[in-house]
């Protein structure tokens, strides 16, 4: 019996081993040429951002999950999965069918990827048909899926789907879903192109307040560009070096912006500061990670622009997050939850759940408008939608509240009257823009408060707040002498001294904060060499201190 025992565990070990998975080396198909029946492949989405990479997974009930990968070049190495329940591992797809045609068969789940309509539906069958071939068409490794089964939801895309898992689905030419599908393939060595043949041209930069708009024609020539490198700085340009690969940086606090484009020929910069002029180039560059290639020679696009003299104070569509509001619940179990929808960005609060209306008093509440400085006006405006019925959502104002306690225990004012409001059934409406004269108030406060009963709970939604300050009324010194900056003015750096752990903030004339610090107790230095010449205000605490950069 023993013998009989050994010789079983012996062939399950020699079983399992056999089903082991190897590690495999991937690479960017980059022309569907390369593809050929009985290639295997993995299929590979892309966030925003082009920094992060995501690999097709398990098969869902109604799409496939993708799981991330911190491999963002050209080449992935990974383990794919030997079994049709793990959830921790890409699925390898063979390839078959051929040009207008191409079939990608699941071995694991015994089944064709198809476009299972009625729905954001990607889904597996084991039998072929129609909804299962794919016409694939590729711009430099970027691909366009679409079934050909004739189904609303016919073309496959890479969803981040910032509400809950990443996913791959099938989504209608519409959609807000947009990211494209990438095809790497086993075997083989990467393929490292050589440096794009030419700049893009009519490189332009439109403003709108705070926001820049930049728009170019593709490059063209021999050598295609994977992507583009737009850089924007109030300063010289920093040009790329081949091998170092520049991240997305949209935090302007520094003067400087930078964004990769994968796919289109416009981005855009929101979030700047005002009355301010920025210089913007655009670098095309081939491949990724330590091949990046960058087109630097000769004479690279440029284009200038001044920003309006008005401060961004809130620009928001709550992506993954309710910030910079803050959510107050009066009454009710429900709250204000950060959403999203076929691509689209909210914050969302229903009175409604399991199966039943409750009463509900929700305030979405913004930051202290005036934190660094008072204006004269603001401007307000922002999207709205709504289903089912139930109170109106209503927007109110204060000068008094302190930011933290039951906002019904302070004086606020009614303003929902002055928006455009949605006609239901979670038709988006633009608010339109509100300018409000402002007076005598050191502070200021925005919510929308959302109230339901047990009779009736209506669902509300909003994004793409957006609000600016005009007519800015400079911080006044305060405190000073408990702040020494020394030297005053400086070109490169200052220093002071400080009591405590604390966030110093550097202050322009318009209320923008430029910079942000965390000093520790004793000296501490700060490098200003990055900031433009003028007068600042340098914020510890309670201390409010005038600088001048020469």
């Amino acid at each position: 019996m023993k013998r009989n025992l050994l010789l079983f565990s012996l062939l399950a070990l020699v079983m399992g081993f056999g089903a082991k998975a190897q590690t495999n080396t991937y690479n960017m198909v980059t022309s569907t040429a390369d593809l050929y029946e009985g290639a295997k492949v993995i299929l590979v989405g892309y966030n925003d951002t082009a920094d992060s990479a995501f690999m097709m997974s398990y098969q869902k009930s109604n799409n496939r999950h993708a799981i991330y990968t911190n491999q963002t070049g050209n080449s992935i190495a990974t383990t794919v999965a030997v079994s049709a329940t793990s959830e921790t591992e890409p699925f390898e797809l063979t390839v078959g069918g051929s040009e207008g045609a191409w079939t990608f068969f699941d071995e694991l789940k015994g089944g064709y990827l198809y476009a299972a309509g009625g729905g954001n539906y990607l889904k597996t069958q084991t039998s072929l048909d129609d909804k299962g071939k794919w016409a694939v068409t590729m711009t430099d490794g970027a691909c366009v899926f679409m079934s050909n089964g004739g189904v609303e939801q016919c073309y496959m895309h890479f969803n981040i789907n910032r509400s809950g898992s990443p996913l791959f689905g099938c989504y209608k030419p519409t959609s807000n879903v947009t990211a494209p599908v990438y095809i790497f393939m086993a075997g083989g060595t990467p393929t490292i192109d050589p440096e794009p043949s030419n700049y893009p041209t009519q490189f332009t930069a439109e403003v709108e307040r705070t926001t820049v708009e930049l728009e170019w024609n593709a490059s063209t020539g021999a050598q295609a560009p994977r992507g583009y490198l737009v850089l924007g700085s109030t300063g010289a340009i920093t040009v790329p070096t081949d091998g170092t690969p520049v991240t997305n940086d949209l935090n302007a606090s520094d003067g400087h912006v930078a964004f990769n484009v994968l796919s289109g020929t416009e981005c855009e910069f929101s979030g700047l500061m005002g009355n301010t002029t920025y210089n913007f180039a655009i670098f095309p560059y081939t491949n990724s990670g330590e091949n990046i290639d960058y087109k630097t020679d000769g004479t690279y696009p440029t284009a200038s622009v001044t920003t309006e003299n008005v401060t961004c104070l809130v620009d928001t569509d709550f992506n993954g997050s309710l910030a910079p509001f803050t959510a107050y619940n009066v009454t009710g179990e429900q709250e204000w939850t950060p959403s999203s929808y076929s691509g689209v960005n909210f914050a969302k609060m229903n009175g409604y759940a399991s199966g039943s209306a409750f009463a509900n008093e929700d305030w979405l509440i913004s930051p202290n408008l005036f934190v660094n400085g008072k204006y004269e006006s603001i401007s307000i405006s922002f999207m709205n939608a709504y289903k089912f019925d139930g109170n109106a959502l209503m927007v109110l104002i204060s000068g008094a509240y302190d930011g933290h306690s039951d906002p019904n225990d302070f004086q606020w004012e009614d303003i929902t009257d002055e928006f455009d409001w949605s006609e239901g059934n979670y038709v988006w409406q633009e608010s339109g823009e509100l300018t409000l004269e402002i007076e005598n108030a050191n502070s200021l406060y925005i919510a929308f408060v959302y109230t339901s009963s047990a009779a009736e709970a209506s669902t509300w939604e909003i994004t793409d707040v957006e609000i600016y300050g005009m007519g800015y009324d400079a911080v006044e010194e305060v405190n000073a002498s408990a702040l020494n900056v020394y030297p005053n003015p400086a070109s490169n750096s200052f220093s002071f001294n400080a009591e405590n752990d604390e966030t110093v903030e550097i202050i322009d004339m318009t209320g923008r904060t430029v910079m942000s610090v965390n000093a520790v107790a004793g000296e501490n230095n700060v490098n200003v060499s990055e900031l433009s010449n003028g007068v600042y205000f340098v914020k510890m605490g309670a201390s409010v201190v005038k600088f001048v950069k020469k």
